[in-house]
């Protein structure tokens, strides 16, 4: 009777111990898991309660992984840059340190500051030749179309200003200059727009590489494509087709959200779709 209870002791204590939650490393590893499989509600509520809770006590290389989770993330882009210049200047040469050095070059170039995205790779060409982030850095660079002009985006965060009596002035004559351009029933207002923005996962050499994206990407439910782009030696993963800047920065911020690298680019070269 007591070597059965004491079986029975010793099976509930297993039970207790496989079903206790290693904290740090393998929460950060359910974060990471929830990311790959879009359910980024769910990766960032979890990763919200390590970073409550267990970072105080986690290792330098868990507060690396939860800064570069949080950049990729979080929906406030103000807020990963942040976390990614964290990651560059507090842990150089850390394992994130340089997939966080492209995201910063691929969000200054987003944001129209061509000079500042030309400066991080540049960086990563000289601090870190081997990673594969300084070849993904090249391949997106030459292959990222014209700049988009500064400033021009709904992601950053800008202090409104206030209404003066020129100010209004200025918006009524602006909205009658509006309705005066209806009235007129201008023909080219019925000109197709323009789709020249898109959402890059990345730009390739090797044209298989592509195609491996391409397939995981699609496995994650998002509409892909495969193309070459006249006048590039490069083998394109893109992401839609928007006439409207605004349209193709919700697309980038919603795969950035779930965990899919990619930048916005501009770009009126013709496409050839190799797979779609």
């Amino acid at each position: 009777m007591m070597g059965r209870a004491r079986l029975v002791f010793l099976v509930c204590l297993m039970a207790t111990v496989v079903a206790t939650p290693v904290l740090g490393q393998s929460r950060l590893e359910q974060v990471e898991r929830l990311t790959r499989l879009g359910r980024a509600e769910e990766a960032r509520a979890e990763l919200m309660t390590w970073w409550d809770s267990d970072r105080a006590e986690a290792s330098r290389r868990d507060i690396q992984r939860g800064l570069w989770l949080r950049g990729r993330l979080t929906v406030d882009p103000v807020q990963a840059d942040l976390d990614f210049q964290r990651l560059t200047v507090l842990y150089p040469g850390g394992q994130f340190t340089a997939d966080a050095i492209l995201r910063l070059a691929q969000s200054a170039f987003a944001m129209g500051e061509e000079e500042k995205a030309r400066g991080y790779v540049a960086t990563l060409v000289r601090d870190y030749p081997r990673s594969d982030a300084r070849e993904i850095a090249e391949a997106w660079l030459a292959s990222a179309g014209p700049v988009p002009p500064p400033g021009d985006t709904p992601t950053r965060i800008v202090e409104e200003p206030r209404e003066t009596p020129d100010t209004a002035r200025a918006v009524v004559q602006e909205e009658q200059v509006e309705e005066a351009v209806v009235e007129q029933d201008d023909p080219a207002s019925e000109v197709e727009p323009v789709m020249n923005y898109y959402v890059q996962l990345g730009a390739f050499g090797d044209e298989e590489r592509a195609f491996a994206l391409y397939e995981e990407v699609r496995q994650a439910g998002v509409e892909v494509r495969v193309v070459h782009v006249e006048g590039s030696i490069f083998t394109h993963v893109r992401v839609g087709r928007f006439a409207e800047r605004e349209d193709a920065v919700e697309k980038l911020e919603e795969l950035t959200a779930a965990g899919i690298s990619a930048a916005l680019v501009r770009d009126d070269r013709a496409e050839q779709t190799i797979r779609d």
